[in-house]
């Protein structure tokens, strides 16, 4: 599978304006990739670009998935994960909403917002937020509304922990819990120290 990819941005463009073909290194490779309108936009042909990749692989198929930061990836990953969402749709939601508006929208019921995203109706929102809820509790983007008081933020995103954690062969219920507990802490860290921490603290 690949998951980064750093190189020279060869096309910008494509039929919906979602592609991106990227050459890895001096390799003579190619790689088409899908991203988010916002961050096409940000690309120019013959510069530099480092994308982390989600590779999807279906039975017809397989597509890449690319994104400026870990975190954004981990959370469109997250997305696909959720019955009636796809790889395009999660791509309008990361489009339409930043992910603090996002995560905002599922930690306060909000059906609205997350309905502004075109292909999102009643039960596709209902669904988002039911099985995203637990997820978006132990992340920050900066940008919670803190009057709702619904959940402990960190000063650091816990993207990459949690996705380290499930490598590791947690399950999505142990690092919830062991997240919180570290949160609870009030202990400030970085990735690989907060990894050690919930490895000992695993229970």
């Amino acid at each position: 599978m690949i998951g980064y990819i750093k190189g020279t941005v060869l096309f910008v463009g494509g039929g919906d304006g979602r592609e991106v073909v990227v050459e890895a290194g001096q390799s003579g490779v190619g790689y088409r990739i899908l991203m988010a309108l916002s961050e096409v936009s940000s690309l120019e042909v013959g510069a530099q670009a480092e994308l982390h990749v989600y590779t999807q692989v279906r039975e017809d198929a397989i597509e890449l998935y690319g994104f400026r930061t870990a975190d954004e990836r981990t959370l469109f990953t997250r997305l696909v994960t959720v019955n009636g969402v796809g790889a395009k749709l999660a791509l309008s939601i990361l489009d339409t909403l930043t992910p603090g508006e996002l995560q905002n929208a599922v930690l306060t019921g909000d059906t609205a917002t997350l309905k502004r995203v075109s292909g999102i109706g009643p039960k596709v929102a209902a669904r988002v937020i039911l099985e995203l809820e637990s997820f978006l509790r132990t992340c920050h983007f900066g940008e919670l509304m803190p009057e709702h008081g619904r959940v402990a933020v960190s000063k650091s995103s816990h993207l990459d922990t949690r996705s380290a954690l499930a490598n590791l062969g947690f399950a999505e219920a142990e690092i919830d819990r062991v997240i919180g507990e570290l949160d609870a802490s009030g202990e400030q860290m970085d990735v690989q120290a907060e990894i050690v921490w919930c490895l000992r603290h695993r229970g």
